[in-house]
């Protein structure tokens, strides 16, 4: 499988030039013929606002529609971060999956991150997802998790379990060290892409320094070993092919199968 993680520099609340953006260097890692293309958490608004509501994007909206094309165009799968909204209304941390024919589903971030700041507060500003992110994608299932879900241990334990081949990891933060989607691959068997922002936030608390986005996007394999990445803080695109047979005969091998010998007889305790 190839897959093409797009690092985006995101202008805080800036929707229309970050969709612009966003497209255009869709298009040119359209252009390496990838099997699946993934955009950052949040690409087109970043943390921009207290409320939510008035950034969030339906599935018949501009942006969806516009990746919806290329998708269909290019015959590829792709995977953009957004503000979505439940059917109630509320804004979620989102991501939607795209194919050649269309939306393959959704996902939201089931994990909230804390913060003082009401922009940054997702405890306050989106309603958490309340379903595992597992797509089937022309006979491979992956995975899908945004930036703070990879900090919780269990999520990617319950995504291989339930067949997930890659999993891709939506990212919107400082820093995003690769040592991080490789512990998650080795511990897991299981490949990780890893797309992340760059670029200048665009608020900052009064007094503070200005905060940088410095990518690091990186695709690595089931053995947590680098296959590609990205050096510098800039826009770019990274590439990479995975071997997913061998990951899929990894997992399945009887020597140290951590899926095998996991205790969710013990784990339940807590």
């Amino acid at each position: 499988m190839r897959i093409a993680c797009v690092q985006v520099a995101t202008v805080d609340g800036e929707i229309n030039a970050n969709r612009a953006r966003a497209l255009g260097l869709t298009e040119q890692a359209l252009a390496e013929n990838p099997d699946l293309v993934i955009l950052p958490e949040l690409v087109t608004t970043g943390y921009c606002t207290n409320d939510y509501t008035t950034v969030a994007e339906d599935l018949e909206g501009l942006t969806v529609r516009a990746f919806a094309d290329l998708a269909a165009s290019s015959g590829a799968c792709i995977a953009v971060g957004l503000v979505t909204r439940t059917p109630g209304g509320h804004p979620q941390n989102g991501s939607v999956i795209l194919g050649p024919h269309g939306v393959v589903g959704t996902y939201a971030k089931a994990h909230m991150c804390v913060n003082d700041d009401p922009r940054v507060d997702e405890s306050t500003a989106f309603a958490r997802g309340e379903a595992l992110g597992l797509f089937d994608l022309d006979g491979v299932r992956i995975g899908v998790m945004i930036c703070y879900d990879g900090h919780h241990g269990e999520l990617p334990v319950a995504l291989v379990a339930g067949g997930a081949d890659v999993l891709i990891w939506l990212n919107n933060r400082t820093s995003m060290p690769v040592w991080e989607a490789s512990a998650i691959a080795r511990f897991n068997r299981v490949p990780v892409a890893a797309v992340n922002r760059v670029g200048e936030a665009g608020w900052q608390p009064a007094g503070a320094p200005p905060r940088f986005f410095t990518g690091v996007s990186a695709i690595v394999d089931h053995e947590g070993e680098i296959v590609a990445a990205a050096h510098g803080g800039e826009e770019t695109v990274v590439v990479g092919d995975l071997d997913l047979q061998a990951g899929r005969r990894r997992r399945n091998s009887h020597v140290l199968n951590t899926m095998q010998s996991r205790r969710p007889d013990l784990y339940a305790l807590t």
